[in-house]
Protein backbone atom coordinates (compact mmCIF):
# COMPACT_ATOMS: atom_id res chain seq x y z
CA UNK A 1 0.00 0.00 0.00
CA UNK A 2 2.81 2.41 0.93
CA UNK A 3 4.70 1.49 -2.23
CA UNK A 4 1.64 2.16 -4.40
CA UNK A 5 1.01 5.50 -2.68
CA UNK A 6 4.61 6.62 -3.23
CA UNK A 7 4.44 5.67 -6.89
CA UNK A 8 1.29 7.77 -7.31
CA UNK A 9 3.17 10.76 -5.88
CA UNK A 10 6.27 10.14 -7.98
CA UNK A 11 5.36 9.23 -11.60
CA UNK A 12 9.00 8.28 -12.36
CA UNK A 13 8.63 5.31 -9.99
CA UNK A 14 5.58 4.19 -11.94
CA UNK A 15 7.64 4.46 -15.13
CA UNK A 16 10.33 2.24 -13.59
CA UNK A 17 7.69 -0.28 -12.54
CA UNK A 18 6.17 -0.42 -16.03
CA UNK A 19 9.61 -0.86 -17.58
CA UNK A 20 10.46 -3.70 -15.18
CA UNK A 21 7.37 -5.56 -16.41
CA UNK A 22 8.21 -5.19 -20.12
CA UNK A 23 9.21 -8.14 -22.27
CA UNK A 24 12.89 -7.15 -22.54
CA UNK A 25 13.33 -6.56 -18.81
CA UNK A 26 11.68 -9.89 -17.99
CA UNK A 27 13.82 -11.80 -20.49
CA UNK A 28 17.01 -10.06 -19.37
CA UNK A 29 16.24 -10.90 -15.73
CA UNK A 30 15.89 -14.59 -16.58
CA UNK A 31 19.14 -14.56 -18.58
CA UNK A 32 21.13 -12.84 -15.83
CA UNK A 33 19.63 -15.00 -13.09
CA UNK A 34 20.85 -18.09 -14.94
CA UNK A 35 24.35 -16.59 -15.00
CA UNK A 36 24.15 -15.74 -11.27
CA UNK A 37 23.22 -19.33 -10.44
CA UNK A 38 26.09 -20.56 -12.59
CA UNK A 39 28.54 -18.23 -10.81
CA UNK A 40 27.95 -19.85 -7.41
CA UNK A 41 27.37 -23.40 -8.62
CA UNK A 42 29.36 -26.03 -6.70
CA UNK A 43 30.37 -23.45 -4.08
CA UNK A 44 29.55 -23.69 -0.40
CA UNK A 45 28.85 -19.94 -0.22
CA UNK A 46 29.13 -16.98 -2.52
CA UNK A 47 28.31 -13.37 -3.37
CA UNK A 48 26.93 -12.12 -6.70
CA UNK A 49 27.05 -8.45 -7.71
CA UNK A 50 23.99 -7.20 -9.61
CA UNK A 51 25.47 -4.17 -11.33
CA UNK A 52 22.63 -1.89 -12.35
CA UNK A 53 19.99 -3.68 -10.23
CA UNK A 54 18.45 -5.40 -13.26
CA UNK A 55 18.64 -9.13 -12.44
CA UNK A 56 16.77 -9.07 -9.10
CA UNK A 57 18.48 -12.30 -8.07
CA UNK A 58 17.07 -14.11 -5.02
CA UNK A 59 18.84 -17.26 -3.86
CA UNK A 60 16.85 -19.86 -1.95
CA UNK A 61 19.55 -20.20 0.70
CA UNK A 62 20.10 -16.54 1.63
CA UNK A 63 22.39 -17.54 4.52
CA UNK A 64 25.01 -18.95 2.13
CA UNK A 65 24.46 -16.99 -1.08
CA UNK A 66 24.06 -13.22 -1.10
CA UNK A 67 23.35 -10.58 -3.73
CA UNK A 68 24.83 -7.08 -3.72
CA UNK A 69 22.73 -4.59 -5.73
CA UNK A 70 24.80 -1.62 -6.89
CA UNK A 71 23.65 1.48 -8.77
CA UNK A 72 24.68 5.13 -8.97
CA UNK A 73 21.10 6.44 -9.07
CA UNK A 74 19.34 7.07 -5.76
CA UNK A 75 15.98 7.01 -7.54
CA UNK A 76 16.59 3.52 -8.90
CA UNK A 77 17.83 2.29 -5.52
CA UNK A 78 14.76 3.74 -3.80
CA UNK A 79 12.52 1.95 -6.28
CA UNK A 80 14.37 -1.34 -5.77
CA UNK A 81 14.05 -0.93 -2.00
CA UNK A 82 10.29 -0.45 -2.36
CA UNK A 83 10.22 -3.61 -4.46
CA UNK A 84 11.86 -5.56 -1.62
CA UNK A 85 15.52 -5.73 -2.66
CA UNK A 86 18.17 -5.67 0.07
CA UNK A 87 21.95 -5.08 0.20
CA UNK A 88 21.66 -1.89 -1.85
CA UNK A 89 24.85 0.06 -2.53
CA UNK A 90 24.99 3.55 -4.03
CA UNK A 91 28.30 3.88 -5.83
CA UNK A 92 29.86 4.94 -9.09
CA UNK A 93 30.59 2.05 -11.41
CA UNK A 94 34.10 3.18 -12.31
CA UNK A 95 35.08 3.22 -8.61
CA UNK A 96 32.88 0.69 -6.81
CA UNK A 97 32.62 0.81 -3.04
CA UNK A 98 33.58 -2.86 -2.83
CA UNK A 99 36.74 -4.68 -1.86
CA UNK A 100 39.03 -6.34 -4.39
CA UNK A 101 38.36 -10.03 -5.08
CA UNK A 102 35.14 -9.83 -3.07
CA UNK A 103 32.42 -11.27 -5.35
CA UNK A 104 32.06 -14.64 -7.09
CA UNK A 105 30.04 -13.38 -10.04
CA UNK A 106 28.87 -10.17 -11.70
CA UNK A 107 25.74 -9.70 -13.78
CA UNK A 108 25.35 -6.37 -15.57
CA UNK A 109 22.25 -5.67 -17.61
CA UNK A 110 22.68 -2.79 -20.07
CA UNK A 111 25.04 -0.59 -18.04
CA UNK A 112 28.19 -0.27 -20.18
CA UNK A 113 26.57 1.86 -22.87
CA UNK A 114 25.83 4.62 -20.32
CA UNK A 115 29.38 4.80 -18.92
CA UNK A 116 31.72 7.54 -20.12
CA UNK A 117 34.69 5.13 -19.92
CA UNK A 118 33.41 1.60 -20.42
CA UNK A 119 36.89 0.04 -20.29
CA UNK A 120 37.49 1.62 -16.86
CA UNK A 121 34.22 0.08 -15.63
CA UNK A 122 35.20 -3.32 -17.03
CA UNK A 123 38.56 -3.11 -15.25
CA UNK A 124 36.76 -2.20 -12.04
CA UNK A 125 34.55 -5.28 -12.50
CA UNK A 126 37.71 -7.35 -12.83
CA UNK A 127 39.11 -5.84 -9.64
CA UNK A 128 36.13 -6.77 -7.44
CA UNK A 129 35.66 -10.21 -9.06
CA UNK A 130 37.42 -13.20 -7.56
CA UNK A 131 39.87 -15.27 -9.59
CA UNK A 132 37.89 -17.62 -11.80
CA UNK A 133 34.70 -15.57 -11.25
CA UNK A 134 32.03 -15.23 -13.95
CA UNK A 135 30.92 -12.01 -15.65
CA UNK A 136 27.72 -11.88 -17.71
CA UNK A 137 26.67 -8.62 -19.33
CA UNK A 138 24.25 -7.34 -21.94
CA UNK A 139 24.53 -4.21 -24.09
CA UNK A 140 22.67 -2.62 -27.03
CA UNK A 141 23.90 -3.73 -30.44
CA UNK A 142 24.86 -1.90 -33.65
CA UNK A 143 25.49 1.82 -33.95
CA UNK A 144 23.11 2.04 -36.93
CA UNK A 145 20.26 1.21 -34.52
CA UNK A 146 21.02 4.36 -32.53
CA UNK A 147 17.79 6.25 -31.92
CA UNK A 148 15.84 8.68 -29.81
CA UNK A 149 15.60 6.34 -26.86
CA UNK A 150 19.41 6.08 -26.70
CA UNK A 151 19.62 9.87 -26.53
CA UNK A 152 16.88 10.11 -23.90
CA UNK A 153 18.53 7.51 -21.67
CA UNK A 154 21.98 9.08 -21.88
CA UNK A 155 23.63 6.24 -23.79
CA UNK A 156 27.16 6.79 -25.05
CA UNK A 157 27.45 4.00 -27.60
CA UNK A 158 26.22 0.70 -29.01
CA UNK A 159 28.36 -2.40 -29.59
CA UNK A 160 29.16 -5.08 -32.10
CA UNK A 161 30.34 -8.52 -30.99
CA UNK A 162 33.92 -7.84 -32.08
CA UNK A 163 34.08 -4.48 -30.27
CA UNK A 164 32.67 -5.84 -27.01
CA UNK A 165 34.94 -8.90 -27.15
CA UNK A 166 37.98 -6.67 -27.69
CA UNK A 167 37.15 -4.36 -24.78
CA UNK A 168 36.38 -7.21 -22.39
CA UNK A 169 39.62 -8.97 -23.36
CA UNK A 170 41.64 -5.75 -23.06
CA UNK A 171 40.26 -5.35 -19.54
CA UNK A 172 41.85 -8.63 -18.46
CA UNK A 173 39.00 -11.12 -18.90
CA UNK A 174 38.94 -14.39 -20.77
CA UNK A 175 35.88 -14.25 -23.04
CA UNK A 176 33.95 -17.50 -22.91
CA UNK A 177 31.12 -16.64 -25.31
CA UNK A 178 29.60 -13.66 -27.09
CA UNK A 179 26.29 -13.79 -28.93
CA UNK A 180 23.71 -11.45 -30.35
CA UNK A 181 20.26 -11.62 -28.76
CA UNK A 182 16.70 -10.38 -29.45
CA UNK A 183 16.93 -11.41 -33.09
CA UNK A 184 13.12 -11.43 -33.27
CA UNK A 185 12.98 -7.63 -32.88
CA UNK A 186 15.94 -6.90 -35.18
CA UNK A 187 14.10 -6.43 -38.50
CA UNK A 188 11.20 -4.40 -36.99
CA UNK A 189 13.72 -2.16 -35.20
CA UNK A 190 15.75 -1.60 -38.38
CA UNK A 191 12.57 -0.66 -40.25
CA UNK A 192 11.50 1.64 -37.43
CA UNK A 193 14.86 3.41 -37.38
CA UNK A 194 14.72 3.88 -41.16
CA UNK A 195 11.22 5.35 -40.95
CA UNK A 196 12.25 7.79 -38.21
CA UNK A 197 15.26 8.89 -40.23
CA UNK A 198 13.01 9.59 -43.19
CA UNK A 199 10.40 11.57 -41.28
CA UNK A 200 12.88 13.20 -38.84
CA UNK A 201 10.86 12.82 -35.66
CA UNK A 202 11.93 14.97 -32.72
CA UNK A 203 13.48 13.40 -29.64
CA UNK A 204 11.18 15.42 -27.38
CA UNK A 205 8.11 13.67 -28.73
CA UNK A 206 9.23 10.24 -27.53
CA UNK A 207 11.29 9.75 -24.38
CA UNK A 208 10.79 6.02 -23.84
CA UNK A 209 9.79 2.90 -25.70
CA UNK A 210 6.00 2.68 -26.08
CA UNK A 211 4.53 0.23 -23.62
CA UNK A 212 3.10 -2.79 -25.49
CA UNK A 213 -0.20 -4.38 -24.65
CA UNK A 214 -0.30 -7.25 -22.18
CA UNK A 215 -0.85 -9.77 -25.00
CA UNK A 216 2.05 -8.40 -27.07
CA UNK A 217 4.26 -8.34 -23.98
CA UNK A 218 3.49 -12.01 -23.23
CA UNK A 219 4.08 -12.99 -26.87
CA UNK A 220 7.48 -11.30 -27.03
CA UNK A 221 8.51 -12.81 -23.68
CA UNK A 222 7.63 -16.29 -24.97
CA UNK A 223 9.47 -15.66 -28.24
CA UNK A 224 12.62 -14.47 -26.47
CA UNK A 225 12.51 -17.41 -24.08
CA UNK A 226 12.88 -19.57 -27.18
CA UNK A 227 15.87 -17.50 -28.30
CA UNK A 228 17.42 -17.79 -24.85
CA UNK A 229 17.14 -21.59 -24.91
CA UNK A 230 18.55 -21.63 -28.45
CA UNK A 231 21.59 -19.68 -27.23
CA UNK A 232 22.46 -22.65 -25.01
CA UNK A 233 23.52 -24.41 -28.23
CA UNK A 234 24.48 -21.73 -30.78
CA UNK A 235 25.48 -18.07 -30.99
CA UNK A 236 22.84 -15.98 -32.75
CA UNK A 237 24.18 -14.15 -35.84
CA UNK A 238 22.30 -10.87 -35.26
CA UNK A 239 20.03 -9.10 -32.78
CA UNK A 240 19.36 -5.83 -31.00
CA UNK A 241 21.46 -6.84 -27.96
CA UNK A 242 24.89 -8.38 -27.35
CA UNK A 243 25.41 -10.89 -24.53
CA UNK A 244 28.90 -11.69 -23.24
CA UNK A 245 30.04 -14.35 -20.79
CA UNK A 246 33.62 -13.97 -19.52
CA UNK A 247 35.86 -15.28 -16.73
CA UNK A 248 38.51 -13.57 -14.65
CA UNK A 249 41.60 -15.76 -15.14
CA UNK A 250 43.03 -17.35 -12.02
CA UNK A 251 46.54 -16.30 -11.10
CA UNK A 252 49.16 -18.62 -12.55
CA UNK A 253 51.76 -19.86 -10.06
CA UNK A 254 55.25 -19.37 -11.39
CA UNK A 255 57.26 -22.51 -12.05
CA UNK A 256 60.29 -20.99 -10.29
CA UNK A 257 59.34 -20.13 -6.73
CA UNK A 258 62.82 -19.58 -5.27
CA UNK A 259 64.51 -16.31 -6.23
CA UNK A 260 67.64 -16.64 -8.32
CA UNK A 261 69.94 -15.03 -5.74
CA UNK A 262 68.73 -17.51 -3.09
CA UNK A 263 69.40 -20.47 -5.36
CA UNK A 264 72.89 -19.14 -6.06
CA UNK A 265 73.91 -18.88 -2.41
CA UNK A 266 72.29 -22.20 -1.56
CA UNK A 267 74.84 -24.03 -3.68
CA UNK A 268 77.72 -25.94 -2.10
CA UNK A 269 80.67 -23.60 -1.46
CA UNK A 270 83.56 -23.72 -3.86
CA UNK A 271 86.64 -25.68 -2.80
CA UNK A 272 89.20 -23.43 -1.15
CA UNK A 273 92.79 -23.33 -2.41
CA UNK A 274 95.48 -25.20 -0.49
CA UNK A 275 97.66 -22.01 -0.21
Amino acid sequence: MVSTHIMEIHPEFEELRRESESWWYQTRRTLLREAAQQAVRNQREGVVLDLGCTAQVAFEDAALYRVCNLHSSLKTLAFRQMEGDANLVCSGMDEMALGSNSVDGIVAGDVLQSCADDVAVLREMRRVLKDGGLLCLTAPAYSFLWGEDDEARGHQRRYTISELRRKVTTSGFHVHRVSYFVASAFVPMVMGRAAKNIFHKSISSHQHYPHPSRAANAAMTTLLDGERHLMHYINLPFGTRVVCWALKPALVTEAVTVPGWERKWARRPLAQGSG
